[in-house]
């Protein structure tokens, strides 16, 4: 007997068609995958089951649990079932989770809403909830708040949250999108036990091929709110009957075409010599002494003029403290950085000219930009380091042909960001950083929130506009996918030190240093026999 059955789900908002006849069925102690890009109604079907849908929405269909009817139910008999028969995993955890209220509190609110058990007795079932998700109490205590937790360890958070109540379905609304490779592993070996040993069925949505490949029985492939193919997980990858999914598989392979750059000049455009960045961690005791954090201890390395360098590394190595010294913000205690010959001097007053030859993608464009501006201001903000002089008229000149040359057009500086999808946003950001014509451009985590086709698609416009303008990139990245098709040399990095570098062909064939051979061991990957079948 299915656990859940999902049979004419019909959704309009406003009177939009959203999801249109769509049906599947989850077995009892079974994981199904729904997969497809950003904007194909994957979020909406779950949402959906639960009614937490957006107002203006009209729901038509069938959906049972068991013997239940899902969309009979009202608001009050649905929140006796939110939790207690489902629990769902959100996306972003920070956004979840209360940041002012401590983590054993958030868990045991859970317990105590369904009157599951007494205040009291909460406190203690919170605990061991973090503990089933490898929180133990020894090591972070409940009464930790969320911004004093790693992004991994807030998903294990929300993981405790939904499985308080031992529900029958779990739903996983992309829990990985953001984690490097060693705590996505992690986090999946965390839900593949609570399906096998706890009885749970798991719906894991994701735009990522590879992670359903290794997960999931059964798998569902949604394009426009249609679910276009179903089948179990195997013989859909050997079989792929429709052109939608041929089109994600091939994404997720996708290699722009690059075109190598040679030197300009002798001396590289950027040094980076015996880099050393600590910071003074808070007194464990009253009367302790301070200790220190190394976040960068003696990183040294080159990039040269139309190079494609990639920083890789876990979450904590130290990539984000290193670059925010390359970029200026950071001060070294130790080493230097330079920037075509020039001292790059964090702390200190830098030279406007020397500021505008590096620009910066960050890897969330909506939380960089601000909402109240429109696009013209928001991508005109580098200029203010180039000429003064550049009058109004020519400033909106500048910034349409720089959001014509990533495929927007001139009329999109008129709209505000949130008009935009999360791939245009991602353009509109590229677009930023072109505007002053830097040497450099540093990409952080620039694709990592992206799905695999809108990945392929900016990707291929980053190795354009490489060979359009001579640029240099230093892509830093968990996404070890990206990092193989889009640079020349790959640096690895962990506690602070560089631990292997190479070109990237070479790193990735034939790792030398176990720790390399860890993080490529931990990302999931479609079986060779899969694909040949």
């Amino acid at each position: 007997m299915n656990l859940l059955e999902v049979s004419q789900l019909d959704l309009a908002i406003h009177g939009t068609p959203v999801l249109e006849s769509v049906s599947f069925a989850i077995e009892h102690g079974k994981t199904f995958g729904l997969v497809g890009e950003s904007g194909s109604g994957k979020s909406l079907t779950a949402l959906s089951l639960v009614n937490l849908l957006p107002p203006g929405s009209v729901r038509a269909g069938n959906g049972r649990l068991l013997d239940q009817d899902l969309f009979a139910l009202d608001e009050s008999q649905l929140c006796s079932v939110r939790g207690r028969e489902i629990g769902m995993i959100f996306q972003e955890p920070m956004t979840a989770l209360n940041p002012v209220q401590s983590i054993g509190d958030q868990v045991a609110e859970t317990l105590i809403v369904h009157g599951a058990c007494s205040r009291s007795e909460a406190r203690n079932q919170a605990c061991s909830k973090l503990e089933r998700v490898e929180l133990p109490p020894e090591r972070f205590p409940p009464g930790m708040f969320p911004h004093e937790l790693s992004g991994g360890q807030r998903q294990r958070v929300c993981i405790a949250l939904a499985i308080a109540l031992q529900p029958k379905l779990l739903i996983a609304d992309e829990p990985t999108t953001a984690l490097d490779v060693s705590t996505q592993a992690q986090i999946l070996a965390l839900l593949r036990s609570l399906v096998e040993h706890d009885g749970m069925s798991l719906m894991l949505i994701t735009h990522d091929l590879a992670v359903v490949a290794d997960m999931a029985d059964t798998v569902a492939v949604m394009e426009s709110g249609r679910i276009v193919e179903a089948a179990p997980t195997e013989q859909l990858f050997r079989n792929m009957r429709h052109a939608y999914t041929r089109r994600l598989l091939k994404a997720s392979f996708h290699k722009p075409r690059r075109g190598r750059l040679n030197a300009l000049h002798d001396q590289p455009l950027l040094r980076v010599e015996n880099a050393v960045r600590s910071y003074r961690l808070p007194k464990s005791r009253l009367f302790s002494s301070a200790e220190t954090l190394r976040a960068v201890n003696g990183v040294s390395f080159s990039l040269d003029r139309g190079e494609s360098v990639g920083l890789v590394g876990e979450s904590g190595c130290g990539k984000t403290t290193l670059t925010r010294a390359i970029l200026g913000l950071d001060p070294l205690q130790g080493g230097q950085i330079s920037l075509g010959g020039r001292p790059v001097l964090a702390g200190r007053k830098m030279s406007r000219s020397l500021r505008r030859r590096m620009q910066v993608v960050f890897q969330d464009p909506y939380g960089s930009f601000n909402p109240r501006h429109k696009v013209d201001r928001l991508v005109a903000e580098p200029l203010h380091l180039g000429d003064q002089s550049t009058n109004s008229a020519r400033r909106r000149e500048i910034v349409a042909q720089a959001l014509e040359e990533v495929g927007l057009t001139g009329d999109d500086m008129k709209k505000y960001i949130h008009e935009f999808s999360g791939g245009q946003r991602q353009r509109i950001a590229i677009a930023r950083a072109l505007v002053t014509r830097p040497d450099l451009v540093v990409l952080d985590e620039a694709v990592s929130a992206l799905d695999v086709s809108m990945r392929a698609r900016i990707l291929d416009l980053l190795a354009g506009l490489q060979v359009k303008h001579g640029l240099s990139y230093l892509f830093v990245s968990h996404d070890l996918t990206v990092v193989r098709v889009i640079t020349d040399r790959v640096l690895v990095m962990y506690a602070g030190q560089i631990m292997e570098h190479g070109k990237t062909e070479d790193v990735f064939r034939n790792p030398r240093h176990s720790y390399t051979r860890q993080l490529l061991d931990a990302a999931p990957c479609i079986p060779r026999s899969w694909m040949q079948g």
